[in-house]
């Protein structure tokens, strides 16, 4: 794809042209985009693989049952590979991890795979074990446990946050340009929540919790935006 498009796609969801160019040098630098020939850009290869695993995370935001079971992850460094603790660390965190002590971690059994992928990626896999536990026995009450192990206070602020962003979008405008740019700002503002928040049951969240209007404000402003989104994009690449 040529620069200027990718900057045209840009300016069109309300980025300035100084901000695009500035973040496109970026993920060359980081090696998200190569160059495919003198004047067009394209995903690196890793970065397709890593677009592939955002897009089902991203689009397809899971919540656990009552009855789901759950991926424990123990874990020994020796003291030779400390920097390595920190990675895994924030890693997990990323991914939506439960810190229940040191090294001993807790995820949604649907996200096993994605755990094990990190702990390669990092060199870290031969040091952990992960087991699959089915209902955990709390010490106090569920919503107490999960409030121990998750920041519950943080990933609620965030989708409140993800709602007060998208109230002025309207569904009903599918108008190609306006569906464009709602459509990339609104994914913008959701991208990561599906990521920090594991999906957790319902039994383990505080009451009130923001998290299913905000799943719910997602899937719906998606479905109305994305087909008017895309026919927009096609058409300014097409042009």
């Amino acid at each position: 794809m040529a620069r200027t498009r990718i900057v045209e796609l840009a300016h069109a969801a309300g980025v300035s042209v100084p901000a695009a160019q500035t973040a496109i040098s970026r993920l060359i630098d980081r090696e998200v985009l190569e160059a495919a020939q003198s004047s067009t850009l394209r995903v690196s290869s890793a970065a397709q693989q890593m677009f592939e695993r955002g897009t089902r995370r991203i689009f397809t935001p899971r919540q656990m049952s009552g009855s789901d079971p759950w991926c424990l992850v123990a874990y020994s460094l020796p003291e030779t590979l400390r920097s390595l603790r920190h990675q895994v660390r924030k890693h997990f965190l990323q991914l939506g991890g439960g810190m229940l002590g040191s090294g001993l971690w807790i995820f949604p059994e649907y996200l096993r795979e994605e755990v094990s992928a990190v702990l390669s990626a990092l060199g870290a896999r031969e040091h952990a074990t992960l087991f699959t536990a089915q209902q955990p026995y709390f010490p106090g009450t569920p919503q107490q446990a999960a409030g121990q192990w998750w920041d519950l206070e943080r990933l609620g602020t965030l989708h409140r946050a993800f709602l007060e962003s998208t109230a002025s979008l309207d569904s009903s405008d599918i108008a190609p340009p306006s569906a464009y740019r709602g459509y990339v700002t609104m994914v913008d503002s959701w991208r990561a929540l599906p990521y920090l928040d594991p999906g957790l049951p319902e039994f383990m969240l505080p009451a009130h919790w923001p998290g299913d209007e905000s799943r719910e404000r997602f899937l719906a402003l998606s479905t109305a935006f994305q087909e008017s989104a895309l026919l927009f994009a096609r058409s300014l690449l097409a042009s």
